[in-house]
C-alpha cells in the first residue's frame, strides 16, 4: 500500500491526530483540570509531611539539602515536571489501548500512514497539554511567589520542551507494550512512580543510593527538573547550563529511535501472531 508522502499531506495527518486528541480534553475538561489541580496536591502533601517531620527546622534542613529556602517553588517545579511526564507516556500508551478497546486500532494502522508519523501525532497534542499545564501551573506560582523570576519561564519551558522529546521515545516504547501486552496501565503507574523517585521530583538526587543516582542519570526528567530550579531559583541563564542541554540532546536522539525500533519490532511480531485481534 502507497503511504502519504510529501511535506503538506504529513503536516494535514499531524494535525488531524493532534486535533483528535485535544477533542478529548475539550469533551472532558475534568481530565485536564486534574492535571492542573496535582501538581498543588502532591506539593502541599509534601510540604507538609516535611513540616511535621521537621518541625520547627524544617526549612533550615532543606535549605542544607537544596541550596534554596523557597520549598514551594522547589516541590512545584519538580511536581510540574512530573505531571507532563506522566501525561506524555500514559497519553501515547492509554491512547492505542482505546484505540484496541474500540475497534479502531487496526483501521488506523491499515491507513496509508506511516507509523511514526501516527505516534508522532499523538504526541504532538501533549505539547499543546504540557505547556498548559505548565504555564497555568508553573506560572500562577512564581507571578504569586517569585515574581522578580517571572522572566526565567520561557527559558525553563524551553528546557521542558527539550525534555519532552527523549519521552515521546519513551511513549512509543510503551506503545508497543501495548501491542503486545494489551495492558498498558500497570507499565504506566509502575514507571510513574519510578519516573517520581528517581528524578529528583521533590528531593535533590543526591541524597538516592549510587546506583539510584546512576539510573536516573539517564532519565531525561532529572536533567529538566535540575535545570529549571536553577533558572528560576538561582536566577541562572539557559546557555550557562550547555552540560545538562548537551546530555538532553542526546537522550532527545537515542530515546525516539530505541523506542520505535522496539515498537516496530513489537508490531511485526503481532502482524505475524495475530496479536492485533486479540484483547
Amino acid at each position: 500500500m502507497r503511504k502519504i508522502s510529501g511535506i503538506q499531506s504529513t503536516i494535514e495527518v499531524l494535525s488531524a491526530i493532534a486535533m483528535k486528541t485535544l477533542r478529548y480534553y475539550v469533551r472532558y475538561p475534568g481530565a485536564f483540570l486534574l492535571y492542573l489541580v496535582m501538581p498543588f496536591l502532591f506539593t502541599l502533601l509534601i510540604f507538609g509531611m516535611g513540616g511535621f517531620v521537621g518541625g520547627s527546622e524544617a526549612t533550615t534542613y532543606f535549605t542544607a539539602r537544596t541550596g534554596t529556602s523557597n520549598v514551594l517553588i522547589y516541590e512545584i517545579l519538580g511536581s510540574s515536571v512530573w505531571m507532563t511526564s506522566w501525561v506524555v507516556v500514559e497519553d501515547v500508551g492509554v491512547s492505542l489501548r482505546n484505540e484496541q478497546m474500540t475497534g479502531t486500532l487496526e483501521q488506523n494502522f491499515l491507513a496509508p500512514v506511516n507509523r511514526f508519523t501516527f505516534l508522532l501525532g499523538l504526541s504532538l497534542a501533549d505539547i499543546i497539554i504540557t505547556a498548559g499545564i505548565f504555564f497555568i501551573v508553573v506560572g500562577s506560582t512564581i507571578w504569586l511567589m517569585m515574581p522578580t523570576a517571572f522572566l526565567g519561564l520561557l527559558q525553563a519551558y524551553l528546557v521542558l520542551l527539550l525534555g519532552l522529546i527523549p519521552l515521546f521515545g519513551i511513549g512509543f516504547l510503551f506503545a508497543g507494550f501495548v501491542v503486545r501486552f494489551k495492558e498498558p496501565y500497570t507499565f504506566v503507574q509502575i514507571v510513574n512512580l519510578l519516573f517520581a523517585v528517581l528524578t529528583g521530583t521533590y528531593y535533590p538526587v543526591t541524597v538516592l543510593p549510587y546506583w539510584a543516582q546512576f539510573v536516573s542519570r539517564v532519565l531525561p526528567q532529572t536533567y529538566v527538573i535540575s535545570d529549571m530550579r536553577q533558572i528560576i531559583l538561582a536566577n541562572e541563564r539557559l546557555v550557562n547550563l550547555y552540560g545538562g542541554i548537551f546530555v538532553l540532546l542526546a537522550l532527545a536522539l537515542a530515546y525516539p529511535i530505541v523506542g520505535y525500533a522496539v515498537f516496530k519490532h513489537l508490531e511485526k511480531r503481532a502482524s505475524i501472531t495475530g496479536d492485533f485481534s486479540k484483547y
